[in-house]
Order: structure tokens, then C-alpha cells, then sequence
């Protein structure tokens, strides 16, 4: 794939422009050392409409997407990528069923960064760590072999398999609006999901989702570090110790 001619979109989506604006620094600091050149919306940007469909306002998600869809088509982009599953699957499932037809590329950023992780010295990160296939990007969209050829590209990063993974993986309590309307119960599942990673040995957990990183990093309290495969990878790209 020839990104030098500019063509690729990063849609930053939701949380990761105002929750975890650190996942956006690291897609940015990676593609940057990958050469790896990105369009941005800036104040261009809405939301795609996931939240508004997954709460059931599909009335109120198609009047959302139909201003997206127009503001990504006009950007020339051919490639669209995000960080965000959720954001993917309803550009790449949602968005057809709505009766609007995407002409880009639309990928996850680790589809992307996975053809051009090539480029760089990586650096050792010693860290054994679970990982976590997030629901929209896993089951929803079948991206599950991309985050792990990531992370095992780092050197000195041993990566767990917990039982339940891939097709089987465990929700981290966040999704289909849980986090936004029970809170408690969110981080409870949270800190169970936590708490059995410890059991199989990980020093870390590492997801590939905004959403799934925002509710397992708050609900922590000292179980396992939280990362999200954006930020190893910046940091082994730096050389910046864990």
C-alpha cells in the first residue's frame, strides 16, 4: 500500500479527541516515525453516529451520518482510518444498512500501521501482557490477527492468551451503552476482566479500542497497568521504557 501521496484520513473519533486524546498523540507519533502522512478533519470532525444507534435513536443516527459521510467524501481521502472499533464497524456495517455508501478504504489503524511497522527499530519493552480483543473490532469486524502482529513485533513483549479470546473474547463492560447509563457496572466488569488477566500472569493489559481502554484504565485500582497497542508501540518506537 503507497501512503505518500497523502491520501489517508485519520478519523480520530469521540473519545480519543476528548477522553483519551493520548491514543490520537500516539497514532500520530507512530505514523510520523513510519512515514506514514495523515489528513485530518480538525473542527470538521462530528461523530459517526454509533453511540446514537447502539442507544436505539436510528433516526437520530442517520441524520449524523449523512453529515459525516458528505464531509469524509469531500476530503478526497481514499484510505479512511480510525483507532476507534466502533467507529469502524459503522462506517463498515452500519453506514450501508442506512442506505449511505462510503467510496474510501476504511481500515483499523492497526490494518495500517501492520504494512509499515516494517520501517522501524523497535526497541525492547520486557513486559508480559494480556491481550484483550475488543467486541466491534473482533466479533463485529473479524480484525483480530493485526493488534497481535503488532504487539509481537516488539521485542522483549511476551504476549498472553487468556481462554477467552479472539471469537471468545470478554467484553470489557463498556459497550452498548453500559458505561454510559451504569457506570458501577461497567467498571465491575471491568475489574473481574483485571483480576483474571493478574491470575494468568500479566504484568499489563493492552487493548486496541478507545472506549475499552478509557473503562479499564478507570477501573483499575492497581490490578494491572492499562495500555492500548498505540502506545507500546509509540513507546518501543522511542525507545521509552514502560
Amino acid at each position: 500500500m503507497d501512503c505518500s501521496n497523502g491520501e489517508v484520513l485519520f478519523w480520530v473519533g469521540c473519545m480519543s479527541s476528548y477522553r483519551v486524546p493520548e491514543l490520537a498523540k500516539s497514532m500520530m507519533s507512530v505514523a510520523d516515525k513510519l512515514s506514514i502522512p495523515l489528513k485530518l478533519l480538525g473542527v470538521e470532525e462530528g461523530c459517526c453516529g454509533s453511540i446514537l444507534l447502539r442507544l436505539g435513536d436510528r433516526r437520530g443516527a442517520l441524520q449524523v451520518a449523512r453529515v459525516t459521510a458528505n464531509v469524509i467524501e469531500s476530503s478526497n481521502a481514499k484510505i479512511l482510518v480510525t483507532h476507534c472499533p466502533g467507529c469502524l464497524r459503522t462506517f463498515k456495517l452500519d453506514y450501508p444498512q442506512l442506505g449511505l455508501s462510503l467510496t474510501v478504504d476504511v481500515k483499523h489503524s492497526t490494518q495500517l500501521l501492520a504494512d509499515y511497522v516494517g520501517r522501524a527499530e523497535l526497541e525492547p519493552i520486557n513486559m508480559r501482557v494480556a491481550y484483550l480483543d475488543p467486541c466491534h473490532l473482533g466479533r463485529h469486524v473479524g480484525v483480530y490477527d493485526e493488534p497481535r502482529l503488532l504487539l509481537r513485533s516488539i521485542p522483549g513483549l511476551e504476549v498472553v492468551e487468556p481462554p477467552e479470546s479472539r471469537e471468545s473474547s470478554l467484553c470489557c463492560g463498556a459497550g452498548g451503552g453500559v458505561r454510559a447509563c451504569y457506570e458501577e457496572l461497567a467498571m465491575a466488569v471491568a475489574r473481574e476482566l483485571l483480576a483474571h488477566f493478574k491470575s494468568l500472569g500479566a504484568e499489563a493489559c493492552v487493548t486496541a479500542c478507545p472506549f475499552c481502554y478509557y473503562n479499564l484504565k478507570a477501573s483499575s485500582e492497581g490490578l494491572l497497568e492499562v495500555y492500548d497497542v498505540l502506545q507500546l508501540l509509540d513507546m518501543s518506537i522511542r525507545g521509552v521504557k514502560s
